[in-house]
């Protein structure tokens, strides 16, 4: 097992996107009359998806607070050092990760339509 945030892996990451998606969907699913979820069902995955980000804002901004005031001590010392904003760093690592993913997923999907496509051609 990995230890780390929860929510903050790819899974996590394209679950937090569907759950937040989730009701525009079902929105416009009614919207055209082919309602398929509940609606108590829609509501309580968006707030887990809601309490999960604000959770893991809650956390970045305690970490990045902390390593700011290790930076003011470390520079009031005189021992001044390098450090890198994590919020940023860690959204755009699993945000990058999620995308590659995806790419690839549709890539296979597009050369699995074409060997299907190409033999009904000749």
């Amino acid at each position: 097992m990995n230890p780390g945030l929860p929510g903050t892996g790819i899974g996590g990451l394209f679950y937090i996107l569907s759950a937040l998606c989730m009701p525009i969907c079902e929105a416009r699913r009614r919207w055209q009359g082919a309602a398929t979820r509940p609606w108590p069902l829609v509501a309580r995955q968006f707030a887990i998806a809601v309490g999960v980000v604000a959770a893991m804002t809650a956390v970045f901004w305690a970490l990045d607070t902390a390593v700011l005031l290790s930076r003011i001590a470390a520079h009031a010392v005189g021992k001044g050092h390098e450090m890198w904003s994590l919020r940023v760093s860690a959204l755009m690592v699993t945000s990058g990760a999620l995308a590659a993913v995806l790419v690839a997923v549709h890539v296979v999907r597009l050369c699995l339509r074409l060997r299907t496509v190409r033999p009904a051609v000749r």
